[in-house]
């Protein structure tokens, strides 16, 4: 199988190729679009705020665990 092949696979499935080692995946392909997608998501969620209304809200002594 060379690269075309490869390639050919990958756009008509629009997914991945993995192929396993011993203990776990030795190697994965896809497109660079769905690499870039899947990083992009990554750092959306690294980056992502609490809601604004987590930010406004401030605690008192009352929201401390005493009986």
């Amino acid at each position: 199988m060379d690269i075309q092949e490869i390639r050919k696979i990958i756009e008509e499935e629009g997914g991945k190729i993995i192929i396993p080692g011993e203990d776990s995946p030795t190697l994965i392909i896809m497109t660079l679009d769905d690499y870039r997608k899947g990083k992009e998501i990554k750092h959306q969620n690294k980056t992502s705020s609490p809601p604004k209304e987590l930010e406004k809200e401030s605690l008192t002594i009352d929201d401390l665990p005493f009986n």
